[in-house]
């Protein structure tokens, strides 16, 4: 299913914790990613050979952290600029980092586990609509991909 203007709608009511402290939450979000994905780790040069206690409050860790919730904070709320958003990452994340379309699902995967942890009252209603927002950002950053000729 497509996201609607309803499910971004959804996702930004439960979004201010994310939006007010975008470190704490990213950090989460990673090491989460990491300890569920610890191949994922693998493509982060900085956290690549770190241990879980390595990362607790890692200011490296929390910066990206925070650039990804940021990141994802600018793309639920700028709806005309969501196209030129997601070419932007994709640029970076193809070319620079080479980062596999999979793991965009694998951190979407991630971040509605959170925030279904963490965000009070994010019930099943706000995480079918972030599930929706994520699948349409999956599928923009995939297209974007497909543009770049990148398919590791």
């Amino acid at each position: 299913m497509c996201a609607c203007v309803e499910d971004y709608n959804k996702v930004l009511r439960f979004w201010a914790p994310l939006e007010a402290d975008p470190k704490l939450y990213g950090e989460i979000i990673l090491q989460r990613l990491f300890e569920t994905n610890p191949d994922v780790q693998k493509l982060f040069p900085k956290f690549a050979g770190l241990s879980k206690e390595q990362l607790q409050n890692n200011p490296d860790l929390q910066a990206h952290g925070g650039i990804v919730v940021c990141k994802l904070t600018e793309f639920l709320q700028k709806e005309k600029q969501r196209k030129q958003l997601m070419n932007d990452l994709a640029e970076s994340h193809a070319k620079q980092h080479k980062i596999p379309r999979i793991n965009f699902q694998i951190i979407s995967e991630v971040i509605v586990l959170v925030a279904a942890e963490k965000i009070e009252g994010f019930g099943s209603d706000a995480q079918t609509a972030m599930k929706n927002v994520l699948k349409e950002f999956q599928t923009g950053m995939g297209a974007c991909y497909d543009v770049l000729g990148f398919d590791p």
